[in-house]
This record gives structure tokens, sequence and C-alpha cells, in this order.
């Protein structure tokens, strides 16, 4: 990719990022719910500058963020000792995020932030946050993409012309083909 390219991908992506800050610090201030956290963070780099990688599809998104949070959450109630509960929150959420298919990097860091916190909130003060900045960074994303890269998110990998499948047009007999076919 050429460097002017690269330039201009790097400051759309860095605006982009500012206003969702912007909008979600102000959401934080206003309905006095944090929206925003260090692995909604990241997730916000994946779906601007990698929309097309498998784990930044929505579904990852949402259920990957989701999972991990809700396995913190019980891990926090039932498992007393809290580096043992981290520590198979952790474990578990990246277990369940593979086995359903939804794996999302960024929401792995769920557990971590929700033990750290030290916070024994109610399951609803962790889960409602995580759902609705969830759901902001994949519409702010597909909005992005849409005004900015002309395409709807999520997508898949660009396809070439070249690869694209031609039309079956009727084939005509070669000339060789035609001299058989005359001979028989």
């Amino acid at each position: 990719m050429h460097f002017k390219h690269r330039l201009r991908d790097a400051t759309l992506a860095g605006l982009a990022a500012f206003v969702a800050v912007i909008l979600l610090s102000y959401l934080k201030s206003w309905a006095h719910l944090m929206v925003l956290s260090a692995p909604l963070g990241a997730t916000l780099v994946l779906l601007l500058l990698l929309p097309s990688a498998p784990l930044s599809r929505p579904k990852n998104v949402i259920l990957g963020h989701l999972l991990t949070s809700g396995i913190a959450v019980l891990g926090m109630a039932l498992i007393p000792d809290p580096m043992l509960g981290l520590a198979t929150s952790f474990g578990l959420g990246i277990t369940l995020m593979v086995l359903t298919d939804t794996l999302h990097p960024p929401a792995g860091a769920n557990p971590i932030l929700i033990y750290l916190s030290g916070a024994h909130l109610p399951p609803m003060d962790f889960m409602v946050p995580t759902l609705l900045g969830s759901l902001f960074m994949v519409g702010f994303a597909s909005l992005y993409h849409y005004i900015f890269t002309h395409r709807r998110y999520p997508f898949g990998p660009k396809v070439p012309k070249a690869a694209e499948p031609a039309t079956a047009a009727p084939s005509t007999p070669t000339t060789a083909e035609n001299r058989a076919n005359e001979s028989s």
C-alpha cells in the first residue's frame, strides 16, 4: 500500500476513534453508565482497521464480550479467592469463545478488567454496559465503513475482478470438435 493511502487510512481511523471515544465519554456523563473500556477500545481498532478479519465479525464482538463478562461476573459470585476466580474466568472465557465460535481477543480482557475493578456490583452493572458498548462499536464501525470505505460492514475480503466467477456463456465447439463431429 502506498504511503499516501496508509496516511489517509490512518488519519481517518484516528479521527473516527476520537469521535467514538468522545461520544462514549459524553454518554457516560449523560447516562451515568460506563460503556467505554480498554477492551472495547481494542475492539474499535479491529473494527476500523481489520474489518474483514473473522475476529471482527459482529457476532464475535458482541457475544465474545458478553460471554467473557458474564463468566467473570459468575466467577466473582461463585469463587471466593480472587486470584483463582480471575484465572478460572479468564481461561473459561477463552475456552467458551472458541467452542461457540465467538473468539474476539479484546473480549478476553474483560475478566481481568472486572476483577481488577474490585467492585462487587450487581451483574447487570457489568453486563448492560458491555452490551451497549459492543453494540455501539459495531454500529459505529458500520457507519464508518459505509461513509469512508463505501462498503457495508461486516464484509469479507475483496474479491479481485479476475477471480469472480464469469457468467457461463454457451460454449461453441472448437474447430477440432467440429471436424470430429463432421467425420462421424
